[in-house]
Parts: structure tokens; sequence; C-alpha cells
């Protein structure tokens, strides 16, 4: 393993413990970028390093795999649970809390991007119908449908709302209850 800074995960070993300890954070599957985003706190290794690990884990059974819409999601498996009880005390306290931060952090993005849906289809004279929605388990806290000239408009109205969700359905909310203008 090749030295990038000065972390205090090194070896391949604490690379793996490292990331089954984040894995026992998340009650479901996350894809490797998310694994990643809560894995890469230390400045000791990077992706290569982190790949090596992960693909042994994988083989190993410690992490599984699974399919989700066309998507590959990682979980940890029964065998990585019992491995990072005993290994845990392994990684130091403070990479420990990092990565316990960090994964909070992945699963409140997690449970926004979930929230937050936007698509659209195509209209019988060409035009596009953009449906944007925020969404909890229950019901829609918000949904409304745009008319759009062009596909290149759907996408710029979707990735738009997508990243502003809240501050637009804070700004509406203000409009319609007439609060005036918004800043």
């Amino acid at each position: 393993m090749s030295y990038l800074g000065p972390g205090f995960i090194r070896e391949e070993k604490d690379v793996m413990y490292l990331i089954l300890y984040a894995l026992r954070f998340f009650p479901f599957a996350i894809s490797e970028g998310d694994l990643m985003d809560v894995v890469l706190i230390d400045d000791g290794f990077g992706y290569f390093e982190f790949r090596s690990a992960f693909l042994r884990l994988l083989e190993g059974k410690h992490v599984a795999s699974v399919e989700d819409n066309g998507e590959t999601l990682y979980l940890l498996t029964p065998e990585g649970a019992k491995a990072i009880e005993v290994l845990a005390s392994s990684l130091p306290l403070s990479v420990r809390d990092k990565a316990e931060r960090a994964a909070l952090r992945v699963i409140a993005k997690i449970r926004r991007d979930a929230s937050i849906k936007a698509s659209h289809r195509q209209n019988d004279d060409g035009t596009y119908t953009v449906q944007l929605k925020i969404c909890d388990r229950q019901s829609d806290q918000l949904s409304v449908e745009v008319l759009a000239m062009t596909r290149r408009q759907c996408e710029l109205l979707e990735d738009n709302f997508r990243r502003r969700a809240e501050s637009l359905y804070h700004e509406l909310l203000l409009l319609l209850s007439g609060g005036g203008t918004v800043e």
C-alpha cells in the first residue's frame, strides 16, 4: 500500500476494518460511491487501496451485493458483522468518530435524495410535462407539473429541482401564503 499522507489507516487490513465499521451504520444497502464518502476520511489511503480492500471483503463474503433497480448496492453480511464486532477496537477512536459522522451525513443525503423525485414524459404535441415531487413515506409534500418545450429544458428543471428542492418549497410556500416576495 502506498503512503498518501498523515492518516492513521495505512494497511489493507485496516482499510477493510474501516469499510466493515462504516457499513455497520447502514440499516439498508448502499452504493459504492456512498460507502467511499464514508470511508475516505483518512489521508493515509486512497481510492485504489479502498477498492482492493473492498474487493477482498466481497470475495470473503463479509460484504454482499444486491441489485436494486439496475444499481448494485452493498451491505454488511452476518460474517462481516461478527468480524467487525471483534475488530472495531483496532481502529483509532478518532477514525471511528469520523466514520460515524460521515455515515450520518451520508444517511441524511440518501434519505433526502429518496424524498425528491423529478421525471418527465413527452406529450403528443412534442412538448414535455415535467413532474417534480417532494414526498415522505406516506404522502407527497409537494407535487408540481410544469410544461417544457425540449428534453434539455426538462433535464435543467429536474437537476435544479433536485439541488434546490427545500429552498424552492420554502419560496413557493411564502409566495402562496401571501408572505410577499422572496429574497
